[in-house]
């Protein structure tokens, strides 16, 4: 394929990928879409060679785990916690420093509703807060290098994605959730 034609075809990619943010962005709006309502969004993405993510390697094993009633994982500042809730005290654990959390009031609230529905949050998921997903890209590589499955992100932080290599999509299933209620009903299926 000449550079040309990669060149057009990047750009219809990114020009899909516009769209998408349009159309989820007019959701959060309120402006109704026929179609369907906020979906889990896996937009395909053009690999930046400038970026080598060497996912081929991925060995880790730190959130590839099943998490009873009560807990869940995530990631901040590089560093991987399991937040537990038992007898309504909350403990976080850094699975790979030393580091407390400066914040997982999110986290604090999916276990609470995991308690309160007595369901578990499903396999190797990890959630992240709008505050946690600063750096998306980098983030996403941590947790599919450890093994996660599906990761749950604010809808606001898509726009990071926007090139982000297709064998770092590849590896992950992405879901956005608007706001608790919408996380919740995704991760529970409490639904309407």
């Amino acid at each position: 394929m000449s550079e040309l034609s990669e060149l057009i075809e990047i750009n219809r990619n990114i020009e899909k990928q516009n769209e998408e943010i349009i159309r989820l962005l007019r959701i959060i709006a309120g402006e109704k879409d026929s179609a369907y309502e906020t979906p889990t969004v896996e937009i395909p993405y053009v690999s930046m060679p400038s970026q080598d993510f060497a996912l081929e390697d991925a060995d880790g094993d730190l959130l590839d785990t099943s998490l009873d009633v009560g807990e869940v994982l995530f990631i901040e500042d590089k560093n991987i916690f399991k937040l537990s809730v038992r007898n309504n005290e909350v403990s976080t654990n850094n699975l790979t420093g030393s580091d407390d959390p400066s914040d997982y009031s999110l986290q604090e609230f999916v276990a609470n509703e995991s308690i309160r529905l007595n369901q578990e949050v499903s396999p190797s998921t990890v959630i992240l807060s709008k505050q946690q997903a600063e750096s998306l890209a980098e983030t996403l590589k941590i947790i599919v290098m450890q093994g996660a499955k599906r990761v749950y992100v604010s809808i606001f932080s898509m726009g990071q994605l926007v090139g982000a290599p297709q064998e770092l999509m590849d590896f992950i299933k992405v879901d956005f959730y608007k706001n608790e209620e919408d996380l919740i009903n995704k991760l529970f299926e409490t639904g309407d």
